[in-house]
Formats: C-alpha cells, sequence, structure tokens
C-alpha cells in the first residue's frame, strides 16, 4: 500500500475528507459514490463501478432484445453496459464529444433522421440521461439503423425511469 504522508482529522459526524490530490489521481469527482470496506484493521475506499451490476446488465439484454435495437448504458464519459443485436463491433467505442454534451444538457433527445452517432454510420436514436438523486450519471441510449416507433420510444422511456429508480 502507498502512504501519502497526508493526514486528516475525523470530524463530530464521522467524516474524512479525501486529499484533493488522490481525488485527482484516482479520477474520484464530486458524488461519486464509494465502497466502503475493512481488510484486517484498515479502511479500504474503492470508487463505486457500475460495470458488475448483474441487475443493470440484464436489464440492457432483455430491453434491447424485447425492442430489436441496440442499447447502450453509459457513465457521463464512456459506456458501461451494451447490447447489440446485429453483431456489431463496439469495444473500442467512444462517446462522441456531441454526445458528452447531450448527456450533459439532461435533456433526453430522439432523431427524425439518420445521425452519426460514433463518428461513423448513421443510427436513429433515442438518448435519454439519467439523473440518480439530483446527480448526473449517465445515459441509456438506443440505436438502430431503422426507424424507432412510438412504442418503442415509449417502452424506452419506461427503461429510463427503471434505471433512475433501481439506481438511487
Amino acid at each position: 500500500m502507498v502512504k501519502s504522508g497526508i493526514t486528516r482529522r475525523i470530524d463530530e459526524l464521522g467524516r474524512i475528507v479525501i486529499p484533493k490530490e488522490i481525488r485527482r489521481n484516482l479520477k474520484i469527482q464530486d458524488s461519486d459514490e464509494m465502497d466502503i470496506s475493512l481488510d484486517g484493521n484498515s479502511i479500504v475506499l474503492n470508487k463505486h463501478e457500475i460495470e458488475n451490476d448483474k441487475v443493470v446488465n440484464k436489464f440492457v439484454y432483455i430491453i434491447s432484445k424485447f425492442l430489436t435495437k441496440n442499447v447502450l448504458f453509459t457513465s457521463k464519459e464512456k459506456i458501461i453496459s451494451y447490447s447489440i443485436v446485429n453483431k456489431e463491433k463496439i469495444e473500442n467505442l467512444e462517446l462522441s464529444d456531441e454526445i458528452k454534451s447531450i448527456i450533459n444538457n439532461r435533456k433526453s433527445i430522439d432523431s427524425d433522421s439518420n445521425f452519426k452517432l460514433f463518428n461513423s454510420d448513421e443510427y436513429y436514436y433515442i438518448i435519454h440521461p439519467l439523473v440518480i438523486n439530483g446527480d448526473l450519471f449517465g445515459s441509456i441510449i438506443l440505436y438502430s439503423k431503422e426507424r424507432i416507433s412510438d412504442v418503442d420510444n415509449k417502452l424506452f422511456a419506461f427503461s429510463k425511469m427503471f434505471l433512475e429508480n433501481y439506481l438511487e
């Protein structure tokens, strides 16, 4: 274990401040959730990672198969989970700056025409930012080469509400 040489006091409510240098090095941002565990006599803090959440991964898979469209579940900056119905390669895809901007604006949008979602092929899409306890978490994105129906749009809006409530 690497020691930082930094000492902090615990306040009367049991809180301790993680030094800014450590937060910056570990990319811990305001409102990030932390996992707290014990390792012998040590308290261990780890940034909570949603990537391994089986319910979220299964839900993304089910909604994708049910709507027969591609679904992405993202943080504010990267793809966390996905289900692709047409065997596209997605492993190395990054969210474009435009998509990050849409997510940061916290407004759901959909396309009436094709759009370059990943700086590659054009897709029809719906982007729903996910706001958890008032904080922007990321998004859920539905996309397809085919137009997205009103029924699909409503079911996908339900998906957004389910995920926001589940992740609270």
